[in-house]
């Protein structure tokens, strides 16, 4: 029999219901303090991998999530390619976790999430990017908004989100759902991006 030394230490990040996503840096990286429902303490990070020479000309393309102490939990990829956009989610060790792909829409941002065990998740959101729902067998599984970060925060371009899981939501699909926040501001970023 384990010991409870042996058995993986469970994941602070998983363990709430309410994340607040709090962008630390925009210029040539989207860096991510997540926090906990008062957004006050620390509980992840996400953090832009890649040369900075990639991002400087195509932006942030390459993130991880991981723990408060470090401990790495999902690594987030935007691959090139042509047509919408296309994102993947893996373990740590490489593993796929989830593929997603952004879908037409005229009036709303909708991405379909394809978990590695076939499942599927649709992300739906408001043409401006400010309010998600993550729909899962037609249940909500998470909402997610976009919320004014403060004037310094506001005015250096820096996203804040606040993601309210529903409890039933297991620890590996919150995870999932956690990188589907990230894409929404990536995406969201690459308009803007366009737009200028």
């Amino acid at each position: 029999m384990d010991s409870a030394a042996d058995s993986p230490r469970p994941s602070t990040l998983l363990a709430h219901d309410t994340l607040v996503m709090q962008q630390v840096t925009g210029f040539m990286s989207n860096d991510f303090d997540i926090l906990d429902a008062a957004g006050e303490r620390a509980v992840g990070h996400v953090t832009t991998t890649g040369s900075g020479v990639a991002r400087f000309f195509s932006g942030a393309r390459s993130l991880d999530v991981a723990d408060a102490d470090g401990t790495p939990l999902l690594h987030v990829e935007d691959p090139r390619g042509i047509g919408f956009d296309r994102f993947e989610l893996s373990a740590p060790d490489g593993t796929p976790v989830a593929e997603l792909r952004s879908r037409f829409s005229v009036f709303s941002t909708k991405v379909g999430m394809t978990l590695a065990d076939g499942a599927e998740l649709e992300l739906h959101g408001d043409m401006l990017g400010l309010d998600y729902e993550f729909r899962y067998n037609e249940a909500v599984a998470a909402r997610a908004a976009r919320e004014w970060a403060g004037l310094s925060r506001g005015f250096l371009g820096h996203s804040r989100y606040v993601l309210g899981f529903d409890p039933t939501v297991p620890p590996p699909l919150r995870l999932a759902i956690v990188g589907g926040c990230i894409v929404l501001d990536l995406i969201r970023a690459k308009r803007s991006r366009s737009s200028n």
